[in-house]
C-alpha cells in the first residue's frame, strides 16, 4: 500500500449517511463523472495477447536446477494475457484484484505511486479459449484496490484524490456501480469512508463490508441505501472474508477478528504472524481451514473456529530462480476444488492439495511475478502488476469426459510408446511430451495436455476423445503426424505451436461437434488426408 495509508482522517458519522450532491450528479452520468467507459471491443482486443500462452506445467522440484519427471493429473493451459491499460495521461496501471461472476471476470487496476488513478476491465470467458475484454473503464483520480460483485452491482474499493473533490474529507471510498447485464455503467454512487484507503470489500444480499488500512475501521453498509449500519475500529486492516454468517477480517498486527455478520459484534479473535505494514494480503476458507497469506512467512493455516494454527507453509526456497528477497513474499491465497493457489510475488504461484493438511504439489510454470491470485470455476486469474493479468484454464474440471475401462496414467512425463506397443488411458493427464512409434497405438479419453512436442511416427495411431491442449505459443513446439500415421479426434484440440502433416499422413475427425484450433503454422506434405466433420476455428487447415 502507499505511504498515505498511514494517515488517518476523522470523519463525522453523519458523513456516511448519504452521498454529497456532487455524488448524485456523478450517478446521473453528468460531465463531472469520474468514470470513462470504453465499449470498443476492437480497441480493447489489442490488449489481449497470446504471448506465453499454451500448456502450463507443474514443477514439483523444491530446489533450483532440479526437475521431476512424473506426470500429473492436473492439466493447465494459459489461454491469454491481458495487458494492463494506461490511464488518460498515458501512465501504466497495474492489475491487483479480480472478482468473478458467472462468465465475467472483473479486474481492478491501480497506479503505483503517489498519484491516484485506476481502472476496471470486464472480461468475458464464455469461450474457454478466446477471452474478450468487452468493456473497460478508467477511474479518474482514484485507485481501485479491490472489488466484488453482488446482486447486479459492482462494489469498488479504493482511494480518491480529495484535492480533486472538495466534497470528500477522507480518501477512502467505495464506489457502488449498477451493472447492465453484467457490464459497466456510469450509474454509480460514491460512499465515503473513514481512512486513507479502502483495502478490501465483500458483500452479500444484505450488506457490503469494507475495511480501511492503517488505523482504519471495519464498516457495514446496507445494500440498496448504502447507509452505514455499523463500524468497528481496527488497526492495519488488509482483507475481509464472508463465511456463512461470519465476517473474517485480517489485521497485519492484530491477526484475525471474526464478527457476527448481522450486527458486526465481535465473536472471537486470534493472532497470526505479524506482517510488514501496508501490504496487500488475502484469506480463503476450505471447510474448517482458514488459509492466510502471511507475507515473508508464507502461508498460515488455522482452524477457523478455534484459531489453532494447523500449519505453516514457508515459501519454497529457490524454485523459481534467484530473486531479490524482498520480492519473494506471499500476497494472496485462493481455494478451488480441493486445491490452494498461493501468489508468492517473484517466486510465482505455488499449488497445494488440500486433504487433512495442505500438501505441496508444485509451482506453476508461468512467466512473471504473481501479486494476486483468484480462482473460480474453470479458471485461475493471476495479477502480475504492470504485467497485467494471466488467465489459466483448468482442463477437464467442470465437464469431465465419460471414459469406461481405461486406467489413469501414472508414468514418466515423457510418454513413449515403442513399436507395436498399445496403451489406453483416461482421466486428466498432464505430460511433457508424447512419441508414438511405428505401429503403436495410444488411446486417451478425457483431458490431456502436452507441453512440448507430440509426434506420431510412421504407421502410429493416436486416438483422443475429450480435450487435447498441446505446445507453447511462439516456442517452436510441434504436433507432427508422419507417413501413414493417423490421429483420430473426437472432441476439441488446441495446438499452440505448429502442426506438421507430412506426406501420406491422416487426420480424422470422428462423429460430430469436434473442433481444432491452431495458433502456429500448418505444414502439409503430399497426399495428406483430413476427413470428418469439424470446426477449424482459425481457418488453418
Amino acid at each position: 500500500m502507499k505511504s498515505r495509508l498511514s494517515i488517518l482522517a476523522i470523519v463525522a458519522v453523519l458523513f456516511f449517511a448519504s452521498c454529497s450532491s456532487s455524488d448524485d450528479q456523478n450517478s446521473n452520468g453528468s460531465s463531472n463523472s469520474i468514470i470513462n467507459i470504453n465499449n470498443s471491443t476492437s480497441e480493447l482486443s489489442k490488449r489481449i495477447s497470446l504471448e506465453n500462452s499454451g500448456v502450463v506445467s507443474i514443477n514439483k522440484a523444491t530446489a533450483v536446477g532440479k526437475t521431476l519427471s512424473e506426470s500429473n493429473d492436473f492439466p493447465l493451459v494459459q489461454i491469454a494475457e491481458v495487458n494492463a491499460p494506461k490511464d488518460e495521461s498515458g501512465r501504466q496501471l497495474q492489475a491487483n484484484h479480480v472478482a468473478v461472476n458467472d462468465k465475467f471476470a472483473y479486474v481492478a487496476y491501480t497506479f503505483q505511486g503517489e498519484i491516484y488513478s485506476g481502472a476496471v476491465d470486464v472480461i468475458d470467458v464464455s469461450d474457454p479459449y478466446k477471452p474478450k475484454i468487452i468493456t473497460s473503464a478508467l477511474i479518474k483520480n482514484t485507485d481501485i484496490t479491490s472489488l466484488t460483485y453482488a446482486n447486479g452491482k459492482l462494489y469498488l474499493a479504493g482511494a480518491t484524490d480529495i484535492d480533486k473533490d472538495p466534497t470528500l474529507t477522507s480518501p477512502a471510498i467505495v464506489i457502488v456501480m449498477q451493472l447492465n447485464n453484467g457490464l459497466l455503467t456510469e450509474n454509480y454512487t460514491i460512499v465515503p469512508l473513514e481512512g486513507q484507503v479502502t483495502t478490501d470489500i465483500v458483500a452479500n444480499s444484505n450488506a457490503f463490508f469494507s475495511v480501511t488500512g492503517d488505523n482504519g475501521k471495519v464498516f457495514k453498509n446496507a445494500i440498496g441505501s448504502n447507509l452505514l449500519q455499523a463500524s468497528v475500529a481496527q488497526s492495519d486492516l488488509r482483507s475481509a472474508l464472508l463465511d456463512q454468517n461470519e465476517l473474517f477480517v485480517l489485521s497485519g498486527t492484530k491477526g484475525v477478528s471474526v464478527y457476527k455478520e448481522s450486527d458486526a459484534s465481535l465473536l472471537r479473535s486470534f493472532t497470526t504472524t505479524v506482517d510488514v505494514p501496508e501490504a496487500k494480503r488475502t484469506m480463503d476458507i476450505y471447510e474448517q481451514k482458514l488459509i492466510v497469506a502471511e507475507g515473508f512467512s508464507g502461508v498460515g493455516v488455522y482452524n477457523k473456529t478455534t484459531g489453532q494454527k494447523l500449519q505453516t507453509l514457508p515459501i519454497v526456497a529457490g524454485i523459481g530462480g534467484v530473486f531479490d528477497p524482498n520480492d519473494v513474499v506471499t500476497n494472496a491465497v485462493s481455494v478451488n476444488d480441493e486445491k490452494t493457489f498461493v501468489a508468492n510475488g517473484a517466486a510465482g504461484i505455488s499449488v497445494y492439495k488440500i486433504d487433512d493438511k495442505l500438501d505441496w504439489l508444485g509451482k506453476m510454470d508461468i512467466v512473471g511475478s504473481s501479486n494476486y491470485v483468484k480462482t473460480k470455476g474453470d479458471y485461475i486469474y493471476v495479477a502480475s502488476g504492470k504485467g497485467g493479468l494471466k488467465i489459466i484454464k483448468m482442463e477437464g474440471k467442470s465437464k469431465p469426459i465419460a471414459c469406461a475401462g481405461y486406467p489413469t496414467y501414472t508414468g514418466n512425463s515423457n510418454l513413449i510408446l515403442n513399436s507395436n506397443q498399445n496403451a489406453s488411458y483416461s482421466g486428466s493427464t498432464a505430460l511433457a511430451s508424447i512419441i508414438v512409434n511405428s505401429k503403436a497405438t495410444l488411446i486417451h479419453c478425457g483431458a490431456l495436455s502436452v507441453q512440448n512436442d507430440l509426434t506420431l511416427n510412421s504407421n502410429g495411431t493416436f486416438e483422443m476423445s475429450g480435450t487435447l491442449s498441446q505446445g507453447r505459443y511462439g516456442q517452436n513446439t510441434r504436433l507432427t503426424i508422419n507417413s501413414n500415421a493417423e490421429m483420430k479426434v473426437s472432441g476439441a484440440v488446441v495446438i499452440y505451436g505448429d502442426l506438421v502433416l507430412n506426406s501420406n499422413s491422416n487426420l480424422t475427425f470422428v462423429g460430430s461437434g469436434s473442433s481444432i484450433t491452431i495458433y502456429g503454422k500448418v505444414t502439409k506434405g503430399s497426399n495428406v488426408k483430413i476427413t470428418g466433420n469439424f470446426t477449424d476455428t482459425e481457418n488453418k487447415l
